[in-house]
């Protein structure tokens, strides 16, 4: 089906490995396999589907690491993989997603830091990141991330302090660090985010 644009199979009880035959969808713009019970790991060859806009696989029970292949995707806008048993880093080379809006990679097992690289990803606005076991600092680069209203990294074992550069976004409407191993002050540039609903830095 070589002419398909859009994919749904969400919310069924489809089980097994993502076919790597996806891959020769090369029109598609949307896939959407999310709520399922598929295993396996995410294919690198998805990484040929290049006008992909939309790939929500989240709510399912796939493991292994997030491919780098996933970064050749740059007109994605939503990448949804969370509740599932992803291990390893976050890919630096998701920096390369420029086009991206909502990246939701929590409720797994990711470790390592935050990548720097993510400061690149300048139209994002929703950045979910909780209930991993991610390590090190909240990177400073952050505050680059002005169009964000959700930055979620509560549930990790991060450490250091609040940057103070967190201040420069000024769109947040959530901001939620709770349960991590944060140390020093709670910084007086948090006072600029004026949209601010909601701030959760309990137990740390």
């Amino acid at each position: 089906l070589t002419s398909l644009l859009d994919l749904q199979l969400y919310n069924n009880t489809l089980s097994g490995a993502l076919s790597t035959q996806l891959a020769t969808l090369t029109n598609l713009e949307t896939l959407i396999v999310h709520s399922n019970k598929l295993t396996g790991t995410i294919p690198t060859e998805l990484g040929q589907l290049t006008s992909l806009l939309d790939l929500q696989l989240y709510n399912n029970t796939l493991s292994g690491a997030l491919s780098t292949q996933l970064a050749t995707l740059t007109n994605l806008e939503t990448l949804i993989v969370h509740s599932n048993k992803l291990t390893g880093t976050i890919p630096t080379e998701l920096g390369q997603l420029t086009s991206l809006l909502d990246l939701q990679l929590y409720n797994n097992a990711l470790s390592g830091a935050l990548s720097t690289q993510l400061a690149t990803l300048t139209n994002l606005e929703y950045l979910y990141l909780h209930s991993n076991k991610l390590t090190g600092t909240i990177p400073t680069e952050l505050g680059q991330l002005t169009a964000l209203q959700v930055l979620s990294v509560n549930n990790n074992s991060l450490t250091g302090t609040l940057p103070t550069e967190l201040g420069q976004l000024i769109n947040l409407l959530l901001l939620t660090v709770e349960i991590n191993k944060l140390t020093g002050p709670l910084p007086t540039e948090l006072g600029r985010l004026t949209a601010l609903l909601e701030l959760r830095i309990f137990n740390n």
